[in-house]
């Protein structure tokens, strides 16, 4: 596996900025700052939308099982 990001393809980066993004706003969201998902998800491009979708409930279902057992 290569950890460089520099040689990943522009498909891959981008699916990469979509979970980064995914990501962020799951947090953000757990630290009750303000994020507006729908805005972000817009930002997307179209066809990694569902994408990010499906990365946004996973990072939810994660903070939602590690703030339980804070």
């Amino acid at each position: 596996m290569n950890n460089n990001l520099a040689g990943l393809s522009k498909e891959e980066m981008d699916k990469v900025s979509a979970g980064l993004a995914a990501g962020t706003v799951a947090v953000r969201e757990r630290n009750h700052l303000p994020v507006n998902a729908d805005e972000v998800e817009m930002e997307q491009p179209e066809h990694l939308r569902t994408y990010f979708r499906e990365r946004l409930a996973h990072y939810r279902s994660n903070l939602r099982k590690s703030n339980r057992s804070d």
